[in-house]
């Protein structure tokens, strides 16, 4: 009884967190502490939302394209975590230059 219920718990917990990770809005460091020496220097918050924003925009493009390959389900998996952890790693950007995109005619 108790396994059935941790069980529910858990599975009620992780809905709730994939639902409200959703709608959270990009959040970035309004003033940084290299702001207060060097304001020239740093990109207004605005500009860092952007940028952050952009780099989201260009992982779920990349996540889309790695998941329409027709390779292995561990390379894909492995793909996937270099997009994660080093969106820079040789493995995922020698893949993403391999590809060849056919013209529609």
């Amino acid at each position: 009884m108790k396994n059935h219920l941790l069980l529910i718990t858990a599975c009620v917990c992780m809905y709730a967190g994939g639902v409200s990770a959703q709608e959270k809005p990009v959040e970035v460091t309004k003033y940084t502490v290299m702001e207060r020496f060097e304001p020239e220097l740093i990109l207004s918050a605005k500009e860092r939302e952007q940028l952050k924003e952009e780099r989201i925009a260009e992982v779920k493009r990349r996540r889309e394209i790695l998941d329409t390959l027709s390779i292995s389900e561990r390379k894909r998996e492995r793909l996937l975590q270099d997009l994660i952890k080093d969106p820079f790693s040789n493995r995922l950007s020698r893949t993403m230059a391999e590809i060849e995109f056919e013209d529609e005619e």
